[in-house]
C-alpha cells in the first residue's frame, strides 16, 4: 500500500512562499513541486491539450518515481462516446504519450458534469473511452447524486467493478443538492483508490466560479477526519491517490503538506532554496 498526495496544479502564483522561493522561473516550478510531492493531477489537459514538447519537459524535470494523474480533455466530459470515436482521443493520447512512455502515468481522470445524470444518460456511454484507454486505468468522478440513489446505487457500483473503473471519492460540503455526491469511499479497482478534496464551502453547489466554489481552507479537525477516511481504504487498494482540489489562494498546498504529515507521507520541512531533484525523498 502506498499513499500519494498532491495538488491539481503546480503553477499558481499563490504557491510562492508555500512551495516555492521567490524568483523561480515558471518552467522550473514543477522541479521544485516534485521535491514536495510525488504526484500531481495534470488538470491542464482538461482546458486545452498541451503541446507534446511541454509534456516532455514535465517528464524530464521530475524524478523517476513521480506520477502524473492526467485529466481527460473537456470533450470527454461533454460527450465521452463522441470524443472516443473522434479525433479528440488521438490528439489527447499523442500529447500524453511521453508520460506513458516514461512509466509516470498513474491513472487517467474523467470528471463528469452534474448534467450527466441517470435520468438523461447511461454509464455505458463511457464504454468506448474505457476501451480506447486500455490497458491504463480510468478514474471517473460522477457529480450527480442520483447515481447512488435507490436501486441505481448497486447498478452504478456493479458497472464500476465490472469495468475496473476507479471510483473517485469526493470531499465537499455535506448538503442535499443534486450536484453534491453523498460520501462514499469504496475501492472498485484493486490497484487504485482515488480521493478528490474540493473543500467544504457552503456555497460549493451554487458558486458562480470554480475559485468561489473551492474557497475553503481545511481545518486541522477536517484533515484528521479525511486522513481516517484515506486509511480506511488502504487495505483494499495497492495505491491511494489524493488530490487537494481546494485551489483558491494557497489552500491546496498547505492542506496537502498537513495531510502528508498526518499520514506519514514523506515531504519537505521547508521551502528549498533552488530547483532540483530529490530521488531519495520517495
Amino acid at each position: 500500500m502506498a499513499i500519494h498526495i498532491g495538488c491539481g496544479s503546480w503553477t499558481d502564483k499563490e504557491y510562492v512562499g508555500v512551495l516555492y522561493p521567490k524568483g523561480v522561473p515558471p518552467r522550473e516550478l514543477l522541479a521544485v513541486y516534485s521535491q514536495w510531492f510525488d504526484r500531481v493531477e495534470a488538470n491542464s489537459f482538461y482546458r486545452a491539450i498541451p503541446k507534446r514538447e511541454y509534456v516532455e519537459r514535465w517528464v524530464a524535470q521530475t524524478p523517476a518515481k513521480f506520477t502524473f494523474d492526467v485529466k481527460l480533455s473537456r470533450e470527454f466530459s461533454d460527450d465521452p462516446a463522441a470524443a472516443a470515436r473522434g479525433e479528440a482521443m488521438g490528439r489527447f493520447l499523442h500529447a500524453a504519450e511521453p508520460i506513458i512512455a516514461a512509466n509516470k502515468l498513474g491513472v487517467f481522470l474523467l470528471p463528469m458534469p452534474p448534467s450527466f445524470s441517470p435520468a438523461k444518460h447511461r454509464l455505458q456511454e463511457l464504454d468506448a473511452t474505457i476501451e480506447k484507454l486500455a490497458p491504463h486505468a480510468l478514474a471517473v468522478e460522477l457529480r450527480h447524486r442520483d447515481w447512488l440513489a435507490g436501486p441505481q446505487r448497486a447498478e452504478t457500483l456493479d458497472y464500476f467493478h465490472a469495468k475496473k473503473l476507479v471510483w473517485v471519492s469526493t470531499d465537499t460540503v455535506a448538503a442535499d443538492a443534486a450536484r453534491l455526491m453523498p460520501l462514499l469511499d469504496v475501492v472498485t479497482n484493486p490497484r487504485h483508490a482515488y480521493f478528490r478534496l474540493h473543500g467544504r464551502n457552503p456555497a460549493y453547489a451554487t458558486a458562480g466560479s470554480t475559485d468561489e466554489g473551492h474557497h475553503h481552507d481545511y481545518t486541522a479537525t477536517e484533515l484528521t477526519e479525511i486522513a481516517g477516511r484515506i486509511k480506511s481504504v488502504t487495505k483494499q487498494a495497492k495505491e491511494v491517490h489524493v488530490t487537494l482540489n481546494n485551489h483558491a489562494e494557497n489552500f491546496a498546498p498547505n492542506a496537502a503538506i498537513k495531510l502528508c504529515k498526518l499520514l506519514g507521507v514523506p515531504t519537505l520541512s521547508a521551502i528549498p532554496e533552488k530547483p532540483g531533484r530529490q530521488e531519495e525523498l520517495f
